[in-house]
């Protein structure tokens, strides 16, 4: 007969692999190492996401800096073009926002691990 394949199946299987891997076999060791790579997880996220937000800066200045350079030229006759390039600046100051509040909640996810990892260490 075979092995029962249910959640309880699949959370003990996690659990005795988190045992394996982290080497802790106290819940409060391995669920302190499990803690640990989420907050190892989310810090890459945030790099990866400041990174993201510094090219979105940058793209934000050049656009700005392309538009300057066409209405000092009177590029009347691409008028549609500035209109897109002004609509490409909203749109990426949009994504910008975007990505602060990504950072900024992943922030506090990790001071939340953080604290939790203190408690499990005691």
């Amino acid at each position: 007969m075979a092995a029962p394949n249910g959640p309880n199946q699949l959370a003990t299987r996690v659990i005795d692999d988190l045992i394996a891997f982290s080497g802790e076999t106290e819940v409060d060791g391995y669920m302190s190492f499990f803690k640990q790579q989420q907050i190892s997880n989310l810090r890459g996220f945030i790099n990866r996401m400041h990174e993201e937000a510094t090219t979105a800066r940058n793209e934000i200045g050049q656009i700005t800096a392309l538009i300057a350079e066409m209405e000092a030229i009177g590029a009347e006759e691409h008028h549609d073009h500035l209109i897109d390039l002004r609509a490409d600046r909203e749109a990426t100051r949009t994504k910008l926002e975007g990505l602060e509040a990504l950072i900024k909640d992943a922030g506090e996810q990790v001071e939340i691990k953080e604290e939790e990892v203190e408690q499990l260490n005691g």
